[in-house]
Parts: C-alpha cells; structure tokens; sequence
C-alpha cells in the first residue's frame, strides 16, 4: 500500500495519497513536505463528502459513484472508490488533472487486491 501511494506522491503537483475508510478513518497515507494538514481530519471530511455525493448520485438517479473531483483556485482533491475504501490524492494544479485520473484508474484494482 505504502509503495502505491509514493508512486502517486512522485507525480508532478501531488502533495498527498491517502486511503481512507469509507467510515472516516485513515489506513495509510504519504504527504509530501509540502502537504501541512492532519490526515485524520482529511479522512472525516473526505468520507462526509463522499457521503453527500453518493446520496445526490442517489436522488437524481445517476447511477453509482466511481470517484469525485474537486478544483479548488490552487489545488484539486480527488477520492475513487476501491470497495471497502477510498483512495484521495491532494495535488496543486502543477498537477495535470487528466495524469492523476488516469494513474488513479491504473492503480484501483491493485489496491483493492491489498485491502
């Protein structure tokens, strides 16, 4: 798991890889020097929102939520879903948002044959 998140981090803009639980707990996480906040706090509010879009995703009929992006002015977040966790990458907009999508992808079923 450790391995797969390092790989994530080494990507241009990438500040933080993390799994989560889908109960808001953290199972690992790598944060670059330049990510400052406290992992717990990012799996909370990382699992709340998830909740929240499922639920829209529920209500207007889109179908199951595979994963979320969000672009902040400097950054974006994004969470996929991996079965029983969620994978979240925090990256500055060096970042190319198609790259971090892509690896994500690449890298869900190998994930959730580690947890």
């Amino acid at each position: 798991m450790r391995v797969v998140l390092t790989d994530f981090t080494r990507i241009e803009g990438v500040q933080a890889a993390a799994i989560v639980s889908k109960d808001g707990f953290v199972i690992d996480h790598v944060f670059t020097g330049e990510a400052s906040f406290d992992p717990d706090s990012l799996a909370a509010m990382v699992t709340t929102l998830y909740g929240a879009a499922t639920r829209l995703g529920d209500e207007l009929n889109l179908g199951e939520i595979t994963g979320v992006i969000i672009e902040y002015r400097n950054s974006y977040m994004l969470f996929d879903d991996v079965g029983e966790a969620l994978v979240v990458i925090v990256a500055d907009r060096r970042a190319i948002l198609g790259r971090l999508r892509y690896e994500l992808r690449k890298q869900r079923e190998r994930i959730k044959s580690v947890l």
